[in-house]
């Protein structure tokens, strides 16, 4: 690669020396980012049988009531932390593109003013005693209270018209946007990024998001203040500082975003699985006749299976007895799965087939036999530096759980050499190619006047 590199620059050099080649070779140089992300949009996205069309009619009929679980992965970030630091709606993206091809009567859906805690088992007791270099993780009772998973949940109105293009009526779609984030906050904000600060450096976003107000929410808490003393955490020796990039790679990538997986994966992993279980029970009603689908994205796909599926879960089971049997429906009703960017591969290596929980192949084959027509698409960037493909099971008994694996480029690449990591890891939601293949035109049908009946 090193020598492809050279040779380019060297024809680069010679076209230059050339009367006449100079002003083109600048003309080029400038333009390519732009070519290279139009050609970038233009890369197929695989075929798109796996859509939502069918799912959308039953939901126009009046057959089901289409309820989306959207489970955000490693890293959640807050898009106005100056403002709102711990106001995070992870959602907002989806929600926005998707009302965009629906279309909705608002821009991004409308907020049911209800957010549920998980609350019950072990979140209605006092902290763990879990602790790092032996600094307990969560010192006080509001700090437990602070670190419980919640739900929040959108209405999505849908605009239906018939033949003359006039609004006849509409259909309501339910998303459910499961928040774990608050369950990491603590171990991240006091122990990686304050103490980070005397390595690479202060952070001003991190900080302000770790630092925000309390904001009380009952017996819980909107926002959480995690470092009391920022400016405390300095660098102990007056040395060579990391470089701009550098540094902010490690925070946004590192400290902010694989610390979540890490997490996962360890004694955490036991209230996190807890906690969205608590949620989705929130979000199921016996009384309708539900349809689901999951969006999830990188860590997300990972904990929201292994929640789902109770029955392979003993110990975990003893929180929810008496329950399985609405966690068997919630996943005979659920019909797709999205997952974006994926840990699972690189997960899964914490886990080398520990049949006491079961690695995601046996969850997803708990879905599947749930479900005969149960379908999974799952979508990664090239470029992401933190996504691996979701495993493709060889044994013939997991044929059926086998995952369908397609490309997506969601940031620019410069001069075919670099993108964005960032960007090729979080934006899914405004990808049009990944949204038109989830919800394709004959489904958002609605802008020109032909309804599906």
């Amino acid at each position: 690669m090193i020598r492809e590199i050279i040779w380019f620059c060297k024809a680069l050099g010679r076209l230059a020396s050339r009367r006449g080649w100079g002003i083109w070779l600048l003309a080029s140089f400038l333009s390519l980012p732009q070519i290279s992300w139009s050609q970038a949009a233009k890369v197929p996205q695989g075929p798109p049988p796996y859509t939502l069309a069918d799912s959308l009619v039953r939901a126009h009929s009046g057959q089901t009531e289409l309820n989306i679980f959207y489970v955000h992965g490693m890293g959640a970030d807050a898009s106005h932390w100056k403002t709102s630091p711990q106001e995070f709606e992870v959602s907002q993206e989806f929600r926005t593109s998707l009302c965009h091809l629906l279309p909705c009567t608002t821009k991004m859906g409308e907020a049911e003013g209800r957010r549920a805690y998980a609350s019950g088992a072990d979140f209605g007791q006092d902290a763990p005693p879990l602790a790092y270099f032996g600094d307990r993780i969560w010192r006080s009772t509001p700090d437990w209270r602070a670190a419980a998973p919640f739900v929040d949940h959108y209405r999505l109105v849908l605009r239906k018209r018939d033949k003359r293009g006039e609004d006849s009526r509409t259909t309501t779609i339910y998303v459910h946007e499961i928040n774990w984030w608050p369950l990491v906050f603590s171990a991240k904000c006091r122990q990686i990024v304050a103490k980070e600060a005397s390595l690479v450096g202060h952070d001003e976003k991190y900080f302000r998001m770790c630092s925000a107000p309390p904001v009380p929410d009952g017996n819980n808490f909107r926002s959480y203040t995690w470092i009391t003393n920022a400016d405390e955490f300095k660098a102990p020796w007056q040395g060579p500082t990391a470089a701009v990039i550098n540094r902010g790679l490690k925070h946004g990538l590192l400290d902010w975003g694989f610390t979540d997986a890490l997490l996962a994966v360890g004694p955490l992993r036991r209230y996190l699985i807890e906690g969205i279980r608590e949620l989705i029970l929130d979000c199921f009603d016996p009384s309708k006749n539900q349809e689901f689908v999951v969006v999830s994205h990188s860590l997300g796909s990972y904990l929201m299976f292994s929640a789902l599926d109770v029955r392979n879960d003993p110990e975990g089971l003893k929180a929810f007895q008496g329950r399985e049997s609405q966690f068997d429906t919630v996943l005979s009703e659920t019909s797709h799965a999205y997952f974006m960017a994926n840990q699972i591969a690189l997960l899964e290596l914490a886990n080398l087939d520990d049949t006491r929980n079961g690695n995601l192949m046996v969850h997803l084959r708990t879905w599947k036999q749930a479900r005969h027509d149960a379908q999974l698409v799952a979508w990664s960037d090239p470029d992401d530096l933190l996504t691996w493909l979701v495993p493709d099971p060889r044994d013939p008994t997991a044929a059926d759980v086998i995952p369908n694996n397609l490309p997506a480029m969601n940031a620019t690449r410069w001069f075919w050499l670099l993108a964005n990591p960032l960007k090729a890891h979080v934006n899914y939601d405004k990808n049009k190619h990944v949204l038109r293949a989830i919800v394709p035109n004959s489904a958002a049908n609605s802008r020109s006047g032909r309804g599906t009946e």
